[in-house]
């Protein structure tokens, strides 16, 4: 056969064969998916696949890409990606009960009408067009959910909010969350409020707010004290028995709470604003020991704040206001166990142990290096340099800033209800025990923004620490579905360099090391110059002897040599990153390529010598 009809045949073969095998491929292993990612990105999580497994009834999702505007951003493209194939994983998973549907919404056209008036948000591009990226979920009794767009920023949540639309749509009613608080959080006429972790509750969850005068707690499945005002005896009689007709109660108390005493517009406080919250009669009934007098500090995870030093500003940590990473969340429940940044506090209080019927469970604690603080004294808000100088570990770190309660409670008003102006019901009086899970945090500024979310004018809020998903991952766990808490904090795709950074923190350290030690040595020196400069003796031209003369000129040379050392430090700290990096994209960039040349070079050598 012609050698040259042969290779024809043998090309057009291989490529039939290629076809036929993806297109067979599509059909029968479209849900297949081989993950060897870190942190396994394009694994379905199992709380998914519960949600997909109880499914009863179909599901549509209307996938709205503008996929002809998306082209002109390479990261939206990418992310578009990212979201297709997972939902794509969630439809084959399925088995038909979720139908997918990818629609590309041009403009004019009806799908562009249908996209907004569902809801989704049409983000304006460079050329006076509009970008749909978003979700719509229907089922059988036209239930309706969205995501009106996917934030890349958002990428660690994807999975979480996806399964969330189709979870909404799968179960008959939406939970009830009832709410007693003291500090600004209730929506305004718009529906929204002043705090994204509120906002996240209200699109889940039917929250309901009591004012400070409530005379009944509505029929809700849960109960959440977020840094209550000063409950009278009739409105902790209705808590105490809410607890034991319910059993299901989050308590947010704080015995410094910076959020609640923010000043406003005018400089001053909210009126009546409340710095520390407790519940009397009511934790001690349950088995929580809580001394609002005190608050914690963690030297160790203190979280970073700029002071001004010397004219110049300067970073320091803040053992106040410190992170708790993944090592102090407890493993024994999935709404912490979950979380992968940490969360943040800002000076929290401490809880014990009273030995109750209720098992007592830490969820969150300080590091082996925790310390308490007097709270009148943290309320002055000393200086980092204070902290540290004054800090001493507490003999029984770490410390439990969040526990909760798994079992039998009974009463705190063990004599019945109290008489006032509420009138109760003594047929109704529950005595107990009764099964209760209560979950109690000893601080009411983690949900405090500032302390989860870094503005950047250029790709947004960032989330800092996981905040917002240990309020929802609560919230599933007390009222809503348990199925969802692992999936929130999900790691993103992106992968930092982290030797990079691990070098710019030891910098940063050793530059803070000597940096204090040339400030000590600067003061001293400085006042060693004011001294003489004051009695005339740090120069011969004022009359001061040559003795005093030099050590003056001596103290002006220690003050230069030290500003000159810390210069060539900080040039040493910035040619050590820019090194490493350096490296890093010569090993990552050019070695893989060379190396694939010089193993084709040796093939062909190799080749050719075989052949002679």
């Amino acid at each position: 056969m012609n050698p040259a009809r042969l290779l024809a045949l043998v090309t057009s073969g291989l490529v039939a064969g290629f076809v036929g095998l993806n297109l067979l491929a599509g059909v029968f292993a479209d849900g297949v998916r081989l993950d060897l990612t870190e942190g396994r990105l394009y694994r379905l999580s199992p709380g998914t696949i519960e949600v997909i497994n109880r499914l009863e009834e179909p599901v549509a999702l209307n996938f709205y890409y503008s996929r002809g505007a998306a082209a002109r951003y390479p990261a939206l493209r990418a992310y578009g990606a990212r979201v297709r194939e997972l939902l794509r994983g969630v439809a084959a998973r399925s088995g038909g009960r979720i139908q997918l549907s990818e629609i590309d919404p041009q403009p004019f056209s009806p799908a562009e009408d249908a996209a907004i008036a569902a809801g989704l948000e049409a983000v304006p591009t460079e050329d006076g067009g509009q970008l749909f990226f978003g979700l719509t979920g229907t089922n059988t009794l036209d239930g309706t959910r969205i995501i009106a767009f996917f934030d890349p920023a958002e990428e660690a949540r994807l999975e979480y909010e996806i399964v969330r639309v189709i979870a909404e749509l799968e179960r008959a009613r939406t939970p009830v969350i009832a709410v007693i608080s003291s500090l600004p959080f209730a929506p305004g006429p718009d529906g929204r409020s002043a705090n994204p972790i509120i906002d996240a509750l209200a699109q889940t969850y039917d929250v309901r707010w009591l004012d400070e005068r409530f005379t009944a707690i509505p029929d809700a499945d849960a109960l959440f004290l977020l840094h209550p005002p000063n409950l009278t005896e009739e409105q902790l009689y209705l808590t105490d028995q809410f607890a034991l007709r319910r059993g299901r109660v989050l308590a947010a108390l704080d015995p410094l709470a910076h959020l609640a005493l923010r000043t406003g517009p005018d400089g001053l406080p909210p009126v009546n604003a409340l710095r520390t919250s407790r519940l009397p009669r009511l934790l001690t009934r349950w088995g929580v020991g809580y001394d609002p007098s005190y608050v914690a500090m963690d030297r160790e995870h203190g979280l970073p704040v700029q002071v001004s030093e010397a004219g110049r500003t300067r970073t320091r940590a803040y053992p106040l206001w410190f992170s708790v990473p993944p090592s102090g969340l407890s493993d024994a429940m999935p709404a912490t166990s979950a979380l992968s940044q940490g969360v943040n506090f800002g000076s929290p209080g401490l809880l014990e142990p009273l030995g109750g019927e209720a098992i007592f469970n830490p969820l969150i604690v300080t590091g082996q290096d925790g310390a308490r603080m007097d709270g009148d004294i943290a309320a002055t808000s000393p200086s980092p340099d204070a902290l540290q100088r004054d800090y001493a570990p507490d003999s029984n770190a770490p410390l439990t800033l969040a526990a909760q309660l798994s079992g039998p409670i009974t009463t705190a008003f063990p004599d019945g209800p109290p008489a006032g102006e509420i009138r109760f019901e003594a047929s109704a009086h529950i005595e107990g025990p009764a099964q209760a899970e209560i979950i109690v945090i000893a601080d009411a500024d983690w949900l405090d923004p500032a302390f989860y979310l870094r503005a950047d004018g250029v790709s947004g809020d960032q989330m800092v620490a996981d905040n917002l998903a240990l309020m929802l991952n609560l919230a599933d766990t007390l009222a809503g579905d348990p199925a969802l808490v692992n999936l929130r904090s999900r790691s993103g795709s992106a992968r930092p360099m982290v030797r990079v950074e691990a070098l710019r923190a030891e910098a940063e350290t050793r530059f803070r090391e000597l940096q204090d030690g040339l400030r000590a040595e600067l003061a001293d020196a400085e006042g060693s110059l004011a001294r003489l400069s004051a009695a005339g003796e740090a120069s011969t031209l004022g009359g001061a002897g040559a003795a005093s003369a030099a050590r003056a000129d001596a103290l002006r040379e220690r003050i230069v040599a030290a500003r000159a050392a810390l210069r060539d430090v900080e040039r040493g700290f910035r040619r050590e990153i820019v090194a490493l990096e350096n490296r890093l994209q010569f090993w990552t960039i050019w070695v893989p390529p060379l190396l694939v040349i010089v193993m084709a070079v040796v093939t062909t050598l190799i080749r050719r010598r075989r052949r002679t």
